[in-house]
């Protein structure tokens, strides 16, 4: 259901909106509503209208790719603070990846124009945001050079350096995401996927306890990472 929750009042609010005056942020708030998704609920679909750009106040939400033949590829795992369809703003007008809740999780949807007039006219939070953008548009560009020239072993090793990264180490990831998930990360069946999980641990590189996943040798995942 729709919260009308202030942008004023919010602790957990990305650095850009840091920029902003009170006004500006007053602003903003008249310009979005904040609904909650709960787990495994869809939040936005690929190549449906964006209406609004998404901002995820809180919670944990999977971003992934549906293909022609209905193998969906996961891009990545979104987190508190992050936006959903900033492309929209000045690119095409429709979601180019669908978007799904991994656990309950509060998004913040902003109107597009009123986002497009505080990138126009405060340059400290246009930079902020251009800036955000840039650094998941590099991990975009990693992950096609992992899956266009890498074996399975090694596109298998940078998932779980992604998964396990800093970025994601506190959202404990691998209690809301399964093995078909990691396998659709590496582009790789479910059944190959398995078996190279329980040939790593085999070989004391992780660990595996139900769905957690431990990386014990760090340097031996990288290595196996850059042989590809």
């Amino acid at each position: 259901m729709p919260d009308s929750n202030n942008c004023n009042d919010c602790k957990i609010g990305s650095n850009c909106f840091k920029k902003l005056i009170p006004l500006e942020l007053e602003f903003i708030n008249k310009k979005k509503i904040q609904v909650t998704y709960s787990k495994g609920e869809n939040i936005c679909k690929q190549g449906a209208f964006a209406s609004s750009v998404l901002y995820i106040s809180n919670g944990l939400v999977k971003q992934y790719l549906e293909n022609y033949n209905k193998k969906n590829t996961n891009i990545r795992i979104l987190k508190s603070s992050d936006f959903i369809g900033l492309s929209s703003i000045f690119g095409d007008n429709i979601y180019n990846y669908s978007i799904i809740a991994l656990k309950d999780t509060d998004i913040c949807l902003i109107e597009k124009e009123a986002l497009k007039e505080l990138l126009e006219n405060n340059g400290s939070f246009a930079s902020s945001l251009i800036k955000k953008y840039c650094e998941k548009e590099s991990h975009l560009l990693e992950k096609f050079r992992s899956i266009s020239y890498k074996q399975m072993n090694g596109r298998l090793a940078d998932v779980l350096l992604y998964l396990s990264s800093d970025d994601l180490k506190e959202e404990l990831v691998f209690h809301y995401i399964n093995r078909k998930d990691i396998a659709d990360f590496a582009c790789m069946s479910k059944e190959s996927t398995v078996m190279r999980l329980t040939e790593f641990k085999n070989d004391g590189i992780i660990d595996i306890n139900g769905k957690d996943i431990t990386i014990k040798k760090l340097d031996v995942l990288k290595s196996i990472s850059k042989r590809g």
